[in-house]
Formats: structure tokens, C-alpha cells, sequence
């Protein structure tokens, strides 16, 4: 993966029971994790809240990724429909707050996807650059 672009934190919430074990992949496999990313480990990423994402922006971060579990995969059933509709209503509220709401992502990964879960970090460093390109 490529390192930090333009020194741009992105905050990555993850489910504990797949997406988060993607770091610990990449980690392993000896790949390197940006130092602009602050991985923030949840139960399951249907906890996550509009709240908490703006806060993340608030405090700093360009961009803010969540990486959740498979579909039909999550262990409290309805982790991702609750993060897509958490996902959907903060984009909106980012759009009205002046922001991009496309430096907030989406993405379900299985267990132990190290190269997946760099990729999604790094996709959403490419949007955060093409974003400040634009303007």
C-alpha cells in the first residue's frame, strides 16, 4: 500500500469478527498499513452511528471508511442493513454540511483479507486526493 497522501487521516471503523482481522493479515503478511490510518475496532459495524462518523470528520479526518462483515455473515444478523442505512444518512448530512460524501465508504470484507482490507483503505486515500485536486 501506498503511504499517507497529502498526510490525510482516515479513520477505519471495523467489525471485530471479519473486517478487523484484515489488518492483522496485512500486519502479518508484513504489508504495510498507512501511517494517516486510525483503525477504531467495533463489535459489529451496525453499532456504528451518524454521529460518531461526523465526529470523526470534526476531529480531523478526511475521510472515514467502514468495513463490515459478508453479507449473511454478520454474527448479529443485521450489522451491514444497519451500517447501509447509517452510511446512506450521514452522506446526506455531509453533502449539507459542505463535504464530499464520497469520503465516506462502505465496504464488507471475510475474515483475514489483509490485501482488502489495504486496498479499501487505500481507494479511499485516492478519493480523498482526487477531492483536494478538485478543489
Amino acid at each position: 500500500m501506498s503511504g499517507s497522501r497529502s498526510g490525510s487521516k482516515v479513520i477505519v471503523f471495523s467489525c471485530s469478527w471479519h473486517a478487523h482481522s484484515g489488518m492483522d493479515a496485512a500486519g502479518k503478511a508484513k504489508q504495510n498499513l498507512s501511517p494517516a490510518v486510525v483503525p477504531i475496532r467495533l463489535s459489529c459495524i451496525g453499532r456504528i452511528s451518524s454521529g460518531l462518523i461526523l465526529k470523526a470528520f470534526e476531529g480531523g479526518a478526511a475521510g472515514v471508511c467502514l468495513l463490515g462483515c459478508p453479507e449473511d455473515e454478520c454474527r448479529y444478523q443485521t450489522g451491514n442493513e444497519q451500517a447501509r442505512k447509517v452510511l446512506g444518512e450521514t452522506r446526506e448530512l455531509l453533502e449539507l454540511l459542505g463535504n464530499n460524501p464520497e469520503t465516506l465508504i462502505y465496504q464488507q470484507l471475510h475474515a483475514g483479507e489483509g490485501e482488502s482490507y489495504l486496498e479499501a483503505v487505500d481507494n479511499l486515500l485516492k478519493i480523498i486526493e482526487e477531492d483536494r485536486n478538485r478543489t
